[in-house]
């Protein structure tokens, strides 16, 4: 896969959909490297809902987990994401790329950033843009499960055509299971993020295995 060139930047907002079990595969590593552990998925070009444009049309996500634990994320839409893109309805306020870790089937958090009514997955990492900068956060949302606040951290991304790539910490995530629930999505927000039900699931890349 080619990139000409990669724009790295942290900070902030997030995708709300259905989860699915992913089953990492592992990658056959070379003599002298450590394994990673590879999961992807293929969506078809044209299901985004709100006759979307190409942008928020997702069509391959892909979740790797490196031996030292960091997972290393990438997104392709249909089309490019423009230098300073349009807000298309619903999402006049804020739209985004996400990726979405379900860890736990049995526990459902609820809270930030979506409105205290919904529950999402337990953690989740988003490019977004408000109209006037682009920005990305890892939200683990596990705390909310004890009466605690998610945790936001700024997260090294880029942008490049049809390329969305982030990088998420050990540090950041922890230790996680051999397995367990992902997707990729887009979202539009028409309301405030954190305080209002105004999120609409554009588009989503569920693992299906």
């Amino acid at each position: 896969m080619m990139r000409s060139k990669i724009r790295w930047a942290p900070a902030g907002l997030m995708a709300v959909a259905l989860g699915a079990v992913a089953v990492f595969v592992a990658a056959q590593p070379a003599a002298d490297e450590a394994p990673s552990v590879v999961s992807t998925v293929d969506d078809p070009v044209g299901d985004a809902l709100f006759n979307a444009p190409a942008f928020q049309d997702v069509v391959f996500v892909q979740v790797t987990k490196t031996a030292a634990g960091d997972f290393e994320l990438l997104m392709e839409m249909a089309g490019p994401v423009p230098v300073n893109p349009p807000l298309p309805p619903p999402g006049k306020s804020a739209i985004e790329w996400g990726w979405n870790f379900d860890l736990d089937p049995t526990t459902f958090p609820v809270g930030y950033p979506v409105h205290k009514g919904y529950a999402s997955p337990e953690f989740v990492v988003h490019l977004s843009w408000d109209g006037v900068e682009f920005a990305g956060v890892a939200i683990d949302r596990r705390p909310l499960l004890t009466g605690g606040e998610a945790i936001i951290t700024p997260v090294l991304f880029s942008i490049d055509g049809t390329i969305l790539q982030a990088d998420l910490p050990y540090a950041l995530i922890g230790a996680v299971p051999a397995s367990f629930g992902w997707y990729g999505a887009t979202l539009g927000w028409s309301g405030l993020v954190g305080s209002s039900d105004g999120f609409h699931a554009v588009d989503r890349a569920i693992f299906a295995p």
